[in-house]
């Protein structure tokens, strides 16, 4: 069975590395009570506060994830990270390619593989965000957007590598983000849209990389998602857990999440 992946990632949200410990200290001492059996749970916080987090849950079941991270060891290279910075701090995963690093900044899917080959190089755990804007879908390009975005962002990857590797489709028209969507209302993607790009996903992955390694690689939904719609897109078998964004910035509103997780991984 594919394992589940639940992420919070806090963007540029909690600004103070205070506020940041306590937040995660909270959601780990919840998640000790828990039996995650092989559900994985990461926080993502701003760069500032990422090895002071990471001190502080440091043995417990909460992982550490970077928000981005740039696809050389070190250099001059102002403004970025690398990923041995991240592991240096506690990370175990890493987000990448992410709609707002691509929409906002400009990333481009040659610039996510080399960001994708070299934390799976390094022993991250890469999170390889995909989706397609509210046009793309509404011209009838959902698929063909997806498709390349995959092949393109995983070109010469072995089917070895990817144990470690996590799918978040994102569907960018679900995104609360004013920059990305100035101009639509904001709404989850339905069961049926989510399944729909899941089973394409999970389709592409066996294709490309034979049954054993992409039938094994969790696939997340990353887009509103909240305890008020989780249980039904968890419910979907082709969803395999959440990337959450506005809800991870509380444990009030992450946890219901993670124990709708678990609850579907023990039907």
């Amino acid at each position: 069975m594919t394992r589940y992946v639940i992420g919070g990632n806090w963007k540029l949200q909690i600004l103070r590395v205070e506020e940041a410990i306590s937040i995660a200290t909270t959601i780990a001492e919840a998640l000790e009570k828990l039996d995650l059996g092989t559900t994985e749970v990461f926080i993502a916080p701003s760069y500032t506060a990422l090895y002071a987090v990471g001190q502080a849950i440091k043995g417990t079941k909460l992982k550490l994830a970077g928000q981005n991270m740039y696809f050389r060891d070190k250099g001059a290279f102002t403004g970025e990270i690398s990923p041995d910075s991240l592991k240096d701090a506690g990370c175990e995963y890493v987000l990448i390619g992410h709609s707002e690093r691509r929409r906002i900044f400009g990333e481009t899917n040659a610039q996510i593989n080399q960001k994708v080959k070299k934390a799976l190089e390094k022993g991250l755990k890469p999170v390889l965000c995909i989706g397609e804007t509210a046009q793309e879908r509404m011209d009838g390009h959902m698929e063909t957007v997806n498709r390349e975005q995959l092949a393109e962002s995983l070109a010469d990857v072995e089917p070895e590598q990817l144990s470690n590797l996590v799918i978040a489709y994102e569907p960018v028209w679900a995104i609360d983000n004013q920059f990305l969507n100035p101009n639509i209302e904001i709404k989850t993607a339905t069961p049926e849209q989510a399944g729909e790009v899941h089973t394409l996903i999970r389709e592409w992955l066996v294709s490309t990389f034979g049954e054993v390694a992409g039938s094994q690689i969790p696939i997340q939904y990353g887009g509103s998602m909240k305890a008020s719609n989780c249980g039904d897109l968890l419910a979907l078998p082709e969803i395999n857990g959440g990337l959450i964004g506005g809800a991870s910035l509380s444990s009030e509103t992450f946890l219901p999440i993670i124990e709708a997780a678990l609850e579907q991984m023990k039907k």
